[in-house]
């Protein structure tokens, strides 16, 4: 009897582990997935925000880095990851690749900011990011320098 008792146990608790475990992976998927976009975001963010500053001192960036109007930094985002580097001669000074499926819109950008901290050369008014499961963030541009982010559509 004791022997029948226990087989009922442990089926039932298998049975137990078996219905959580449906419920939680969906979720554990999706949180992932969120975690990494938004990571992901808030780390180009910040490397946007660090170049945006530096171009605003001049004295700082040249200093630091060698750099001149003619030579400036960039951030260059690609499919797969970003890289922010010298120009002339080519000198990467951060590459960073995307987490867990977050990829960029198709295009290469080249993002630089002039000496007041204006975006020049933007390929577009804003920057997606998608993650594996097919969500977006935009990062939104405007003309005076701001940039913004959501996932609302531009």
């Amino acid at each position: 009897m004791q022997k029948g008792f226990a087989t009922f146990e442990i089926i039932f608790a298998t049975l137990i582990i078996a219905v959580l475990a449906t419920v939680v992976f969906p979720n554990a998927n999706r949180m992932i997935d969120r975690v990494a976009l938004d990571y992901e975001t808030k780390k180009i963010y910040t490397e946007m925000r660090a170049l945006q500053s530096l171009e605003r001192m001049t004295n700082m960036r040249d200093a630091h880095f060698g750099t001149t109007d003619d030579n400036p930094i960039l951030l260059i985002v690609y499919p797969d990851r970003y890289v922010l580097e010298k120009r002339d001669p080519n000198k990467t000074l951060v590459e960073h690749y995307f987490s867990h499926g977050v990829t960029s819109d198709n295009n290469i950008w080249q993002i630089r900011f002039d000496d007041s901290g204006r975006i020049s050369n933007a390929i577009s008014n804003h920057l997606t990011l998608t993650s594996g499961q097919g969500k977006k963030f935009y990062i939104i541009f405007d003309s005076v320098g701001r940039f913004r982010g959501g996932r609302e559509e531009p």
